[in-house]
């Protein structure tokens, strides 16, 4: 917990410092620029056979959105206003691999790239997109809500995870993970582990022995922060008496419901920002591996180098890593008017989504992100989006579901 404060009281400095030491040119008349794109293959693919890859360019000032398709092995050749983009793909490739063909889905995501009368070629990394039939994120509440006195009340988040496949699935052993890295600071941490691993600030495991939880398709579980009838503390709360799993901090002054099963503690204590600095995956162990020879195995140190204005102040911390291969699912949250990056390998989400749309944003309170529903199945379940790209799958600063 001290280390989370301490890392946003550095935030909030540096966010005054900059307020202070910025002119706003947003207005300025600006020209344009015609800009070439190449994609890179992903790592270890030699050769492949391009489908078809969709671009997308958001220019970070304006919000505006311009969408660019490509078939074939060439290049994009675009012309756009000079300006900060964030640059999305997503597509399909075919590969030879070992005598035999597939096609893999791809993305590609740069968080902020500038687009200038001088730099005319770019390059974006394709990565093979990651993905899985088991649970996914369906709904994410995180601001908590405002009593009618206008004050700020906490304890009445949640996560709802949901079954998207066809087939029974269990919640034993799942564990929700808190990033370590925070989508509104970027630094150069060393070692880069992003591409291979998720950094894990806070780690919590569901119990059960392997089918002791079985969620049937179409349906969802409640994960809550607190497990109690909010509505008694705060009449504009929510009654999550009913929530399938409690987060339990041990070490905490706590609120335990003992008619709900609580979460294990696996590393640190789970506290989800009430503004969406963090980012959160769901993962599972490999057969045969425990928590113990988890913690044993999987530890991360790492370095950056803290900078205010002239001064660098060397910085350390330890967290722990979650290989890319054992998450089955993420979502980036931010601010829109913080953000500086996603803190997960473009492969797992390309993207972000919100509940607020400056800091601090008084708004955001009793709102939530919830997936997008792409459709309904024979047996009248409902299918959820999930291209792995968080910015397209959710519906960003929305009415949670249990407020209706």
């Amino acid at each position: 917990m001290q280390k989370l404060l301490s890392r946003f009281g550095l935030l909030t400095v540096l966010s005054a410092f900059l307020l202070f030491s910025c002119n706003n040119n947003d207005d300025e008349v600006i020209g344009s620029s015609s800009v070439t794109y190449s994609s890179k293959l992903p790592d270890g693919v030699q050769s492949a056979e391009i489908i078809q890859l969709n671009y997308t360019f958001k220019e970070l000032n304006t919000g505006k959105v311009s969408e660019h398709i490509v078939n074939g092995n060439k290049d994009l050749t675009v012309d756009l206003p000079t300006g900060s983009y964030e640059v999305s793909v997503s597509g399909q490739i075919k590969i030879s691999l070992d005598g035999s063909e597939s096609t893999e889905d791809v993305v590609g995501y740069i968080s902020s790239e500038a687009i200038t009368s001088t730099d005319k070629n770019k390059t974006i990394q394709l990565f093979i997109k990651v993905a899985k039939g088991d649970l996914i994120l369906e709904e994410l509440f995180f601001t908590g809500t405002l009593s009618p006195e206008g004050k700020q009340y906490n304890g009445d988040k949640y996560f709802k995870i949901y079954n998207n496949s066809d087939e029974t699935l269990y919640a034993d052993g799942l564990l929700i993970v808190q990033s370590e890295f925070l989508t509104v600071e970027k630094q150069e941490y060393r070692p880069n582990i992003m591409a291979t691993d998720f950094a894990a600030g806070a780690i919590i495991m569901l119990p059960g022995n392997g089918k002791d939880f079985p969620i049937e398709p179409g349906k969802s579980i409640i994960v809550a922060e607190d497990a109690i009838n909010h509505k008694e503390l705060n009449p504009n709360s929510i009654d999550l008496r009913t929530a399938d799993f409690e987060i339990y901090n041990d070490d905490m002054d706590d609120v335990d419901n003992p008619s709900v099963k609580n979460t294990l503690p696996v590393f640190s204590n789970m506290i989800m920002h009430n503004r969406g600095f963090t980012s959160y995956v769901l993962a599972r162990l490999p057969q045969g591996t425990n928590i113990e020879q988890y913690l044993a195995q999987y530890d991360y140190t790492y370095e950056y180098d803290f900078v205010f204005g002239e001064d660098s102040f060397p910085m350390s911390n330890d967290a722990y890593r979650i290989p890319n291969d054992w998450i089955i699912d993420a979502v980036n949250l931010s601010v829109n008017s913080e953000f500086q990056w996603i803190v997960t390998a473009p492969s797992l989400d390309a993207g972000w989504t919100y509940s607020g749309t400056v800091d601090r944003d008084s708004n955001r309170y009793g709102k939530g992100v919830r997936r997008k529903t792409l459709s309904t199945s024979a047996n009248g379940n409902k299918i959820l989006v999930d291209t792995n790209n968080s910015t397209r799958d959710f519906s960003a600063q929305v009415k949670p579901s249990l407020f209706n």
